[in-house]
């Protein structure tokens, strides 16, 4: 009797372990996406940040305006410093100061 309840534990545990193995998969595969997710909600959430301040605030849209699309005020000039290490390299000496 002792025998037969070794071997249904056995046949059991041999039969459940490949299932065992199938559902570790999947939990480590669930815990990347939760990770994933997280990071996409992060860059999400910093979007429609950036969204509000575009459509709100002057002072951001003025510093996208500036700083990414290079745009300036009339009459104003703008400077180019170029690091000492860059002069004569054939490093790109820009001489316009204005414009829009």
């Amino acid at each position: 009797m002792l025998k037969v309840i070794a071997i249904i534990i056995i046949l059991g545990a041999l039969l459940t372990y490949p299932a065992y193995l199938e559902l570790r998969k999947y939990r480590r595969h669930l815990a990347r996406l939760d990770e994933e997710n997280k990071i996409l909600e992060e860059t999400n959430r910093d979007l429609r940040q950036e969204i509000e301040a575009l459509e709100s605030d002057p002072f951001y849209i003025e510093k996208v305006a500036r700083e990414i699309l290079g745009l300036v005020k009339p009459g104003e000039i703008i400077y180019r410093i170029i690091p000492e290490e860059n002069i004569g390299r054939g490093v790109e000496q820009s001489g316009s100061s204005s414009g829009s």
